[in-house]
């Protein structure tokens, strides 16, 4: 149950306490900087890498795996968090939690929030249920980019949906300028909605992962222990794809673990104001301020962790920004090919290629073909 006016997945905007809670800024002055400094850092590395994230999957052919569909959705995710969040909130926050946008923008930029971070955990679980269904039911049958696109669809519109209550209440008082929830007095239903989603974006998503993770990780056990045939034959490509997947996996993980610690804190937060008297400490909204730059790092963090937990991404974007450009346009080119190309444009597409080291030209042609892992 992320704040809303800065996370994008929570019932209590900032402003949503605006009746209740004397909304009042005491940073200092190297609060403030160190807070916009970080929020700048955050944005650049968001946008670069989620974006490179997207570009790659996109156009590298090898790339599009139905995993690969799922990392995408995410990084798009992230995206809309990073671009709508921030740019959005800075000037929300200077102008002590005042809404500067108006009726219109009170009923969208809140609600897009809280459905990017929806779809970012729904996304988590989606690939998540996927790997466990291609590791523990191997010869069962395995879902297809057909079905993941259909899968992103469903996911998106759940969390819309989740959301609408939000839309709902979201009003924009012209008197106080604040950008509010107006819930029934008589009923409770504010901490409903709060409970509710801090359990279905939070509690019930991360459960679902980690058992999936757990029974992933036995399974994988039992292969190495048993040499199971149906999964874990002594062949080289049993073995490479045993090792790929083992990589994809740990870096699943280590994205899962990563939102896990970094919305955390503030659905803490959020639970402590509606449920707590988080209002009556002093220093309440600094401390949110805080725990909303933790929530943005996730963002900007899962393409790190990409780079760092996954060969493939690693040598993309090595590629990427090096002076290898020309050997990542190459794969541009060879990726609209298929494995049964025509010998004729088979043979001119290594024409174009004359200027590249033969090694690294025989390592691209290796891994050209397409692998879901």
């Amino acid at each position: 149950m992320v704040n809303s006016s800065f996370a994008g997945n929570s019932s209590n905007a900032f402003d949503n306490s605006s009746t209740s809670v004397m909304l009042s800024s005491n940073e200092s002055s190297e609060f403030k900087i160190v807070k916009l400094f970080l929020y700048a850092i955050i944005f650049l590395i968001s946008v670069i890498g989620n974006t490179l994230v997207c570009i790659v999957i996109a156009r590298i052919r090898r790339m599009r795996t139905v995993t690969n569909c799922f990392i995408l959705n995410l990084a798009v995710a992230d995206l809309a968090i990073t671009c709508i969040c921030i740019p959005f909130d800075i000037p929300v926050q200077e102008n002590n939690y005042k809404w500067p946008y108006g009726a219109l923008l009170c009923k969208i930029l809140y609600p897009l929030q809280t459905i990017a971070m929806l779809a970012s955990i729904f996304t988590l679980m989606a690939v998540g249920l996927n790997r466990f269904l291609a590791i523990v039911y191997p010869l069962q049958n395995q879902m297809t980019k057909r079905h993941a696109k259909g899968f992103i669809s469903a996911i998106w519109l759940l969390s819309a949906l989740f959301t609408l209550p939000y839309i709902l209440v979201l009003r924009f008082d012209e008197d106080t300028m604040f950008c509010e929830e107006n819930w029934p007095v008589d009923v409770n239903y504010r901490k409903a909605y709060t409970l509710s989603l801090f359990l279905v974006q939070y509690v019930v998503p991360l459960t679902v992962i980690t058992v999936a993770y757990l029974k992933i990780a036995r399974e994988m056990r039992k292969c190495i222990v048993n040499k199971r045939k149906s999964y874990c034959s002594n062949g080289a490509l049993s073995k490479s794809h045993r090792t790929e997947g083992k990589r994809v996996v740990r870096m699943l993980i280590v994205v899962t673990a990563l939102f896990a610690i970094c919305v955390l804190p503030n659905n803490v937060m959020w639970l402590w104001l509606d449920f707590g008297n988080g209002e009556e400490y002093d220093n309440f909204w600094d401390v949110v301020a805080v725990t909303n730059i933790i929530l943005f790092a996730n963002s900007a963090a899962n393409p790190i962790a990409y780079t760092i937990c996954h060969d493939n991404f690693r040598e993309e974007f090595r590629l990427y920004f090096t002076c290898d450009r020309n050997i990542f346009k190459s794969k541009l080119e060879l990726s609209s090919f298929s494995r049964g190309t025509r010998p004729s444009l088979y043979t001119t597409t290594l024409t174009t290629l004359h200027t590249m080291k033969k090694k690294e030209l025989k390592k691209m042609l290796k891994k050209s073909p397409e692998t879901d892992v």
